[in-house]
C-alpha cells in the first residue's frame, strides 16, 4: 500500500531517529539534527510525536512489531518444535543483520534499564515470550530436554545481538562482516549446535 506524504514523513523520522539513537544514545541525540537530516524543522517532528520519549518508544514498537511479524511468517506451517526453534533463531539473525540499528538499540536498552527515560521495558515482551513458548512446547512434547527457557533465550538472543554489534570490538586480528552471507551461515550453524547441545534429549542423557 502506497504511503501518503504525511506517512512518508513519519516513516522517515522514525528511520533517521533510529540511526541517531543507535549511534549516539538517547541523551546525545538531538531532534534538530534528526530534522535536518530529512529537511524538516524540529517543530515538525512534534506534529507526529509529542516528545523525544514518545519517538523513542515508537521506534521500539516498530522494531518489536516487525520482528514478531517476520517470526510468524517464518513459523507458518511448521509444527516440529526443533524446526520451529531453528526457524525463529534463523529469522532473528536475518532480521538483526538487515537492521543493525535495531540490535544496537536493544543492547542500549538492556544496558540502560535503570534509566527510565532511555528504557522501553515492554518492547520485547511478546517476542521473547514466543521464544520461551516454543522451548516449553518442545519440553512438554518430550522433544526437548528439561532446560531453563530463560537461560536459553538469553544465550541465543544475546549471541545474535553481539554478533551483529561486535565486529569492531574483537581486535584487528579477528575482523568479520556480520552481513557476509558466509559469516551468517557459519553463525547460524554455531547457534544450531549450541541449541542442540542444550535441548537435545540424546545429548542430555
Amino acid at each position: 500500500m502506497k504511503l501518503n506524504k504525511g506517512e512518508l514523513t513519519r516513516q522517515s523520522i522514525l528511520e533517521n531517529a533510529e540511526k541517531a539513537f543507535a549511534e549516539l544514545g538517547y541523551e546525545a541525540t538531538r531532534l534538530e539534527a534528526v530534522g535536518d537530516t530529512i529537511g524538516i524543522k524540529r517543530a515538525a517532528i512534534f506534529y507526529y510525536f509529542r516528545n523525544k520519549k514518545e519517538l523513542y518508544a515508537a521506534i521500539f514498537a516498530d522494531i518489536h512489531s516487525s520482528l514478531i511479524r517476520l517470526t510468524y511468517e517464518r513459523l507458518d506451517g511448521a509444527e516440529d518444535p526443533w524446526e520451529r526453534l531453528m526457524l525463529l533463531v534463523d529469522g532473528w539473525v536475518d532480521y538483526m543483520v538487515s537492521r543493525p540499528t535495531a540490535a544496537r538499540l536493544i543492547l542500549r536498552n538492556c544496558a540502560n534499564a535503570a534509566h527510565p527515560e532511555e528504557h522501553s521495558p515492554d518492547y520485547s515482551a511478546g517476542a521473547l515470550q514466543l521464544f520461551r513458548d516454543i522451548i516449553q512446547e518442545g519440553i512438554a512434547a518430550g522433544k526437548f530436554a528439561e532446560a531453563s527457557s530463560m537461560h536459553l533465550v538469553n544465550l541465543l538472543s544475546g549471541s545474535i545481538l553481539h554478533y551483529v554489534c561486535n565486529p569492531e570490538q574483537l581486535g584487528d586480528q579477528r575482523p568479520y562482516r556480520p552481513e557476509d552471507p558466509a559469516e551468517v551461515a557459519n553463525f547460524k550453524l554455531v547457534l544450531r549446535r549450541t541449541a542442540r547441545a542444550i535441548v537435545d534429549i540424546r545429548e542430555n542423557n
